[in-house]
């Protein structure tokens, strides 16, 4: 920092209460071993304002001075400039500094010896005025003047532009340039109103420029509203200033219709909502998984978004960022009590693939996330398109990484540990089946799967916590990775709990009402459930379909008991499940889930469940005793279990009994566990920090999804929306009545003549019969 010794001159008439807070300000900010403080009282009517400065301590460093008669504001400046050798700040005493203020000027103004003048940005400045320009504006909601100074300080571009004149209530001046160019015009300028823009225009004649700080903020109390007297005396002033510097209008009009200051009243206004002021929570939570809660970037949304959405909707004393990566992107979304403040777009050149267990250009945009956004703790809940680089990266900065495990990624980038035929595979792996698998599955012809486990193990080691959502999953993976078998702990997922009708639903002894919830894909066991629902008797059941239907078998069928209700968002659900009054639910996944939020659902309306005898389904069933597990994945076995539950009406309400004695944890329990868990991580060290973006690129990366000026779609959802018309148009093209109209356009016109006519003749007769 550059030790240049400068004197605060700070003109006084009246406002004794503004003038107080701008003397505490200045106590607080400024660093009076090397500066001084010079207040001059030019007759102030007040006495309010004697009695005031009657109170402080006056020393080499604070000086007061009165004058001995009214001297106007310009003389009162001047003799504050002429008391003084050091280069020199006019202050106004209705402004309040900020942290670091005069040091950052300071070293703005000898940044280029060809500089004049500094004036810092304000709210209430003319054309220093921010976030809006030319504006008197409020200190933005939720920030006080000194987190909104910092705030400006650490997403300011630096730009330090070139200003046609400097604004008189904060203005430092350099003594070389005072001793060059001379003090204020006192003869035309004395009672006040274009003298300093006077000034700078003989600073620029003698080759001088005048500077915007745009990396200090410094409150202004002062209006910009001009009335009467006041107005009167600006008229005449600008008059004056305009027949010496004919110029000077024109430079004014130019400046402010160009606007070069655009850029920062754009970064600033991008980012406001983005800022986080770190020291005022308990830390800044990375949560890295393969899709957004909040819209189905690269899949359709499932249980674990939606378990991260609980737990960043129920923080409310941390900041949440979320990263996903589609392999050639990168999103960050930063979100606040639930609500998502901004959404950084970073490009990657080259794109993630499988093979990429590490990744120089996703590393260090993720390193630099890390910084740029004081990360205190890391949550990793899915890898899919990601590298491993995550929990190398938390390690060199001493970040805490927690990694939950809803599924078995790390076994096998197959997920699920189904192999290409759908079939459980765990207890029958071997080298030469795995490989074959990943071959027929990815087409790689090397043993893959021995180098997926190495990079695995040792990307598992960095890692500093694993969570699962079930004993169950803890054991599987105790079983499979010894190394990590003393940082698992469980922590099972919570709901929101629904009411339920206080006289329950008896089954109905003639027709049951059987439902499969969720996504209906071949990992969740569609092909089991085609041929449950064509092979059972159709005269004892009704098929429910809630979801989204993955396997075309599905969508095909057509049953006269089988209704499809489509996809569902979760917050419907209980709706829809109230409505076609459910008796049980099947939930016939052929692979061992980790935890089951369709089995938490079922029970949370007080639905048993028919469920398949393989991981936290089995054990939570059995456990619980709310429902029947069947005695293998055969179809025949799933048959014998739903004709045992059908056929007796005593057990099924014994089940149904059993729910509702079966505690099921809440969405508050569990999110509580994890506030405990962050808060014993969370570091807040974040001086170590200092590999981050500068503002420029983060500007780039959030002006990206900006909303377009005249529309309310970012440009990122235009872009997602033309893909989805362009998908519609590559949908619609593939219909047999699209290619019909194709062959018929461009080879048989007249058939084509002759089929318009035809429908031409039925509209007109649809039409005269509606009017009869």
């Amino acid at each position: 920092m550059l030790e240049k010794a400068c004197d605060v001159v700070i003109p006084v008439y009246n406002a004794a209460l503004e003038l107080e807070e701008c003397i505490n300000s200045l106590l607080l900010h400024t660093n009076l071993s090397n500066n001084r403080i010079i207040i001059i009282n030019d007759c102030s009517p007040d006495p309010l304002v004697n009695k005031y400065l009657g109170t402080i301590n006056q020393s080499e460093q604070i000086i007061i001075l009165q004058n001995d008669e009214n001297l106007g504001f310009v003389g009162t400046v001047n003799r504050g400039m002429s008391s003084s050798t050091n280069d020199i700040v006019l202050l106004n005493s209705d402004t309040i500094v900020t942290k670091n203020w005069l040091d950052k000027i300071i070293e703005v103004a000898y940044s280029d010896p060809s500089i004049a003048t500094v004036t810092p940005l304000t709210n209430n400045g003319s054309i220093c005025s921010i976030p809006h320009f030319l504006e008197d504006n409020p200190i933005p909601l939720g920030y006080t003047i000194d987190s909104f100074a910092e705030f400006i300080e650490r997403t300011s571009l630096r730009k330090y532009f070139e200003i046609p004149t400097a604004v008189g209530f904060c203005m430092f001046i350099k003594r070389n340039v005072i001793s060059e160019v001379g003090l204020f015009d006192q003869e035309n300028f004395g009672k006040g109103y274009g003298e300093e823009n006077d000034f700078c225009c003989r600073v620029i004649e003698h080759g001088y420029k005048n500077i915007l700080d745009d990396h200090t903020f410094i409150f202004h109390k002062g209006s910009m509203s001009f009335q009467g007297e006041k107005l009167a005396l600006l008229k005449k002033n600008l008059k004056t200033l305009n027949k010496k510097y004919p110029y000077y209008d024109r430079n004014i009009h130019e400046f402010i219709t160009r606007n070069p200051l655009k850029v920062i009243h754009e970064n600033i206004n991008l980012r406001l909502n983005s800022y986080v002021d770190s020291h005022e929570t308990k830390g800044n939570l990375l949560f890295v998984l393969h899709n957004f809660f909040d819209e189905s970037y690269t899949q359709p949304i499932g249980g674990t978004e939606y378990h991260v959405k609980d737990i960043v909707e129920g923080l409310d004393d941390f900041f949440a960022y979320v990263l996903v990566t589609n392999g050639h992107e990168i999103v960050l979304k930063q979100y606040f009590k639930g609500k998502m403040l901004s959404k950084y777009n970073f490009p990657l050149e080259e794109p993630i693939t499988l093979q990429h267990f590490h990744h120089r250009e996703y590393s260090d945009i993720v390193e630099k996330i890390i910084n740029s956004f004081e990360i205190s703790i890391i949550h990793i809940h899915h890898l899919i398109r990601h590298t491993f680089d995550v929990p190398y990266i938390a390690s060199k900065y001493g970040i805490k990484t927690i990694f939950s495990l809803h599924d078995y990624y790390l076994f096998c980038p197959r997920v699920n540990l189904l192999d290409v035929n759908n079939e459980y595979c765990k207890d029958v792996r071997s080298q030469d089946k795995c490989s074959s698998c990943l071959r027929e599955t990815y087409g790689f012809h090397t043993t893959f799967i021995n180098k997926w486990k190495e990079e695995v193990e040792s990307m598992m080691s960095r890692v500093d916590l694993f969570v699962t959502p079930s004993e169950f999953t803890k054991t599987m993976f105790e079983e499979e990775f010894n190394s990590i078998k003393d940082k698992l702990i469980a922590i099972e997922h919570g709901i929101l709990r629904v009411e339920l009708n206080k006289v329950d639903h008896e089954c109905n002894s003639k027709s049951w009402n059987i439902g499969f919830l969720g996504g209906l894909s071949p990992n969740k066991g569609s092909d089991l459930i085609y041929q449950l629902v064509t092979k059972f008797p159709k005269n004892k059941v009704n098929w429910h379909l809630i979801g989204g239907l993955g396997d075309q078998k599905l969508n095909l069928l057509n049953q006269n008991n089988v209704q499809k209700h489509g996809p569902y968002a979760r917050e419907n659900l209980s709706e829809i499940i109230k409505n076609i009054n459910l008796d049980i639910i099947c939930l016939l996944s052929p692979w061992p889930e980790t935890y089951s939020y369709t089995l938490t659902e079922a029970w949370n309306h007080g639905i048993p469940v028919i469920v398949t005898p393989v991981g936290a389904l089995k054990e939570r069933v059995e456990k619980a005793g709310g429902g029947w597990v069947a005695d293998s994945l055969s179809l025949e076995d799933v048959i014998s279990k739903l004709n045992q539950v059908i056929n007796n009406e005593t057990e099924y309400l014994d089940i149904k009994n059993s729910i509702k004695r079966t505690r099921i944890k809440t969405q508050s329990e569990m999110i509580e566990q994890y506030h405990q868990l962050y808060e014993g991580y969370s570091s807040l060290q974040y001086e170590r920090y200092n590999n981050g973006f500068d503002n420029h690129s983060l500007m780039g990366s959030l002006k990206y999804y900006h909303p377009i000026s005249d529309s309310s779609e970012s440009i990122g959802q235009y872009n997602n929306h033309i893909q989805s018309l362009e998908a519609e148009l590559i949908a619609m093209k593939a219909t047999i009545g699209w290619k019909v109209l194709t062959i018929l356009r461009t080879r048989n016109r007249f058939a084509l003549k002759l089929g318009k006519k035809g429908i031409y003749i039925i509209l007109r007769l649809k039409n005269s019969m509606k009017k009869r």
